[in-house]
């Protein structure tokens, strides 16, 4: 057998596993106490999609690069992972995750870097932005056609070294809910822009119109409103993660015996390796720093661990994180925000010591 297909064997148990798409768009998560370790095993990584997971067979899939380029390329699952690639740590968030929230993962991922390919393809001088679209399809908004699941991204940000087409999570090609066979990944930035079960990358000039993008409605999506004054607003699309951390253990309304317990959480940020973490139990009025699990890392979540002497009574929790970019996490949500995004406040965790 040919070494071509041997690559495919994977994929071809995928295929012969598989019933048929699933009937609704899912909208998994799991508790962030059930992850030990610092990276999130798979079976463990949060899910949002949009629309119902795509029919897929790797016998036709293809991945296509065109647009502003000097030659269009059609790569298969094959060619990607015969190509030169990069491994890295980084974590995704879904960009509405809640205040203490689970919808975000910690992966060790593997793919090939956007960069190479885009130079592969030959991208124009004019080239401004980059349309990712993929398999999935549906109704966005009540009164939007139907059009493919795409997302917008800046040139800049898909020739950075981190920015990859990602095959493999944890060593193994990617699970089908989260993108099989291949999904855009930008580290540091929020999850929606990180399109899953890709089949086109199109580079576009600053003239030209991202039709499906505009048409569906995903532009009225995804962007941070700001209420400056009455009737003022401003828009903003959301991009990089904002600084945050989270209490793994103990859970809200948690009932502990009077001892000292190992609080501990995950801390991540889009501005950099996280610096540091403190902890509150008394709701935020005095803090104490935390001990990191592991050396921080840019695009990666970090571990830590409180060791906490709790007395009898009701307390309130909260753990608050800084970045190296000198980026806190604050203790409340932005006055004015009117949009439902980059909510990075910290979450208190009451809890009853008795």
């Amino acid at each position: 057998m040919t070494r071509r297909g041997l690559l495919l064997l994977p994929g071809a148990g995928f295929r012969s596993a598989r019933a048929g798409p699933a009937d609704e768009p899912k909208n998994i998560s799991f508790p962030l106490a059930s992850i030990e370790g610092s990276v999130t095993p798979p079976d463990l990584f949060f899910v949002r999609d949009h629309f119902r997971e795509p029919e897929l067979s790797l016998d036709s899939w293809k991945l296509a690069v065109e647009g502003r380029v000097a030659r269009r390329l059609e790569l298969s699952l094959a060619d990607l992972l015969e190509s030169s690639t990069r491994k890295m740590e980084a974590v995704l968030e879904c960009a509405g995750n809640a205040a203490g929230g689970a919808a975000v993962g910690n992966g060790l991922w593997e793919g090939v870097p956007l960069s190479d390919l885009l130079q592969q393809a030959g991208v124009r001088p004019e080239a401004t932005k980059v349309l990712l679209e993929g398999a999935d399809s549906g109704r966005l908004l009540q009164d939007s056609p139907e059009f493919p699941y795409t997302q917008l991204v800046p040139i800049e940000k898909c020739r950075q070294p981190e920015s990859m087409v990602a095959m493999k999570l944890e060593g193994r090609l990617l699970p089908r809910k989260n993108g099989f066979p291949a999904r855009a990944l930008f580290p540091g930035w929020y999850a929606m822009d990180s399109v899953k079960w890709l089949r086109r990358i199109v580079v576009l000039g600053p003239d030209d119109p991202p039709q499906a993008f505009q048409a569906s409605g995903m532009s009225k999506l995804y962007n941070r409103v700001l209420e400056t004054g009455p009737g003022t607003r401003t828009v903003k699309r959301v991009t990089a993660v904002q600084v945050k951390s989270e209490i793994a253990w103990p859970a809200d309304q948690a009932k502990l015996p009077a001892a000292r317990h190992a609080v501990r959480g995950f801390a991540w940020s889009g501005g950099g390796a996280v610096r540091a973490v403190d902890f509150s139990f008394d709701g935020g009025l005095t803090w104490n720093s935390a001990k990191l699990e592991q050396a921080p890392k840019p695009f990666a979540w970090v571990g830590w661990s409180f060791s906490w002497a709790a007395a009898p009574g009701v307390h309130v929790l909260m753990s608050r994180a800084t970045d190296e970019a000198g980026g806190r996490q604050p203790l409340r949500r932005e006055a004015g925000r009117k949009d439902g995004y980059e909510l990075n406040f910290c979450a208190p965790v009451r809890c009853s010591v008795v």
